[in-house]
């Protein structure tokens, strides 16, 4: 398929956009692509095919791209235009290094950035039990690490009333 723009490239972006029940698809090369500024996450979330085709580009490409196409991460060495081109990051550290590029990513393909994964059983009362004394022991150290006894003792009592229903139930 041919570059739908310059009639030359093969097309190599293809976007499809459905508004008022109807389809719209266009097919472009990557060098358009870049010219027009449409680079996989970077594309305006408001950006219209109709728009496009009528020569009324409504974005341009962001310049922080190019201050963050130099990063890379401490621990493996992954660049961000690596990761981009490849669309898997190297290592754990990646998440770190990387973040406010994912983070929107992330928002636009699911939900949430943070993985909760899969509860089994949904209404199982003893797995959100211990999250929630998880949490709470993370809140606990946090609170002493400020000194704020009070929130601690509290947050400590709170632990201590669930560790006592997780008993009931046989954990420890």
């Amino acid at each position: 398929m041919q570059c739908e723009i310059c009639k030359k490239n093969p097309a190599k972006i293809h976007i499809t956009q459905l508004k008022n029940n109807k389809k719209y698809s266009i097919h472009i090369c990557h060098d358009c692509s870049q010219k027009y500024g449409i680079e996989g996450t970077s594309i305006n979330p408001s950006f219209s095919i109709e728009q496009f085709l009528s020569g009324d580009v409504p974005f341009t490409k962001k310049q922080d791209d190019e201050v963050n196409a130099h990063q890379t991460c401490s621990s493996c060495g992954l660049s961000y235009n690596a990761f981009k081109e490849s669309g898997r990051l190297g290592c754990a550290l990646c998440y770190d290094t990387f973040s406010p590029e994912l983070k929107p990513l992330l928002q636009k393909v699911q939900k949430e950035v943070k993985h909760v994964g899969k509860t089994p059983g949904k209404g199982d009362a003893q797995l959100v039990l211990r999250r929630n004394v998880s949490s709470l022991r993370m809140q606990l150290k946090e609170a002493v690490g400020q000194e704020n006894f009070e929130l601690a003792a509290k947050l400590r009592d709170q632990i201590r009333d669930m560790e006592g229903q997780l008993s009931h139930y046989g954990i420890e």
